[in-house]
């Protein structure tokens, strides 16, 4: 079967540090198929400061479309998702002229290209698929506070219903998301549920070693007896990061503990939470910019624990499906949340500890919790999350969930 997946965030090795496309290209690939993925020459999580044409990456097949560069979440990101959508439908007349899909999967980071995408399916006389990874034009509604009569939600709105109603099935990573797709258009029968997963052959991949500011700092915090809180992802206003810092107010290291928190990232509110810190003297929270995924499992094998908080929205009522929480628990360590939503990962695997958006004390205290479990104990709880990962959230597994839908 030739697949194309097309995905306007897609990352992988030397491309970004979201890898879903990869990791599923690879899979298919290993039981057998032809995979094309293709997404913008240029998007603001990209390792790089942009792509071009077609690169084979890692053995994985990476078409870029032509897409302008921008910068922060204003109009020149809004046009640059207009221009790939443009310019996709070009570029798949021009892949499917030399080879036709068997099967054109559209995932929805955004959906402006998937009429595109549509259209080169029925063209070529493929299979369809829609992968809903953030539900637009809610997440504009619920999220960043957008109107219902805005006019970019009407128009998401619009290309919302259609995919709903003219895709073959509907790949869904929030497991609570069925009744509202099925409200806008969508058959009951179309929906699956394919969450977020890990490879087990790439948590092997990252052995060699690498000499970097962040490696270094941590095996000599390490060597120091310093205990590490470990956080790896974006650092916008979804991110809520602000929210772990109004937490450290509360925030007290019991007597006879050394501990710093490590934050691995990038984005529009970086500047904003490290001059923070540095306003209120924080200096055991330490900022270091993006790096790649490698570099990231060689980081988790060295901390103690991974972070992360959340914002409590109505629109995780549909679920989450968090590429940093399957990162720590891949890597074995426990995990401390900040979060509501359809589903709670870790209560399930029983790797970590978590509490409601909006309690900083209590935030600040399940840090200090943690702190005082002993080795053994920590250990326990990591294990139970690599184990729950294995059994739910392999690649290979999830790859062939999508092909049977």
């Amino acid at each position: 079967m030739n697949i194309w997946y097309i995905n306007p965030y897609a990352g992988g090795p030397g491309v970004g540090r979201y890898w879903r496309s990869f990791y599923l290209a690879n899979a298919w690939q290993a039981q057998g198929h032809d995979v094309e993925i293709i997404t913008p020459g240029y998007h603001h999580l990209m390792d790089e400061s942009g792509k071009s044409g077609r690169q084979i990456l890692h053995g994985v097949s990476y078409n870029f479309v032509p897409a302008p560069k921008y910068k922060g979440n204003g109009l020149g990101r809004f046009l640059s998702m207009l221009c790939f959508g443009f310019f996709l439908f070009f570029s798949l007349l021009r892949l499917g002229l030399k080879k036709k899909p068997d099967l054109v999967l559209y995932s929805s980071a955004h959906p402006f290209g998937y009429p595109a995408a549509f259209l080169s399916a029925k063209l070529f006389r493929s299979k369809i698929l829609f992968e809903v990874r953030d539900i637009w034009p809610l997440s504009l509604v619920e999220i960043a506070g957008f109107t219902k009569l805005h006019p970019v939600v009407v128009v998401l709105s619009l290309i919302e219903k259609f995919a709903y109603f003219s895709a073959d099935a509907v790949i869904s990573l929030l497991p609570g998301a069925k009744q509202h797709m099925v409200s806008r258009g969508m058959k009951p029968e179309k929906f699956r549920y394919v969450p977020n997963g890990f490879s087990l052959d790439d948590v092997c991949a990252s052995d060699e070693s690498q000499r970097s500011n962040l490696l270094n700092d941590l095996k000599r915090f390490k060597s120091q007896g310093d205990f590490l809180f470990f956080y790896a992802g974006a650092l916008g206003e979804p991110n809520a990061m602000h929210l772990f810092l109004d937490a450290l107010q509360f925030f007290e290291i019991p007597e006879g503990s050394s501990v710093k928190f490590i934050i691995v990232g990038k984005g529009e509110q970086s500047t904003e939470l490290r001059d923070r810190c540095r306003h209120l003297g924080y200096n055991f929270v330490l900022f270091y910019p993006q790096v790649d995924k490698a570099e990231i499992q060689q980081a988790l094998r060295l901390v103690d624990a991974g972070f992360f908080v959340m914002h409590d929205l109505p629109i995780y009522r549909f679920g989450v499906s968090l590429n940093k929480l399957y990162d720590y628990m891949a890597a074995g360590i426990p995990v401390i949340a900040s979060y509501k939503a359809f589903n709670d990962p870790i209560t399930q695997a029983g790797c970590g500890m978590s509490v409601i958006p909006g309690q900083p004390e209590q935030l600040a205290h399940t840090f200090q919790d943690m702190l005082l479990l002993d080795k053994a104990t920590l250990r326990e709880m990591g294990a139970k999350g690599r184990l729950f990962l294995e059994a739910n959230f392999e690649y290979a597994s999830l790859a062939r969930r999508i092909l049977e839908s």
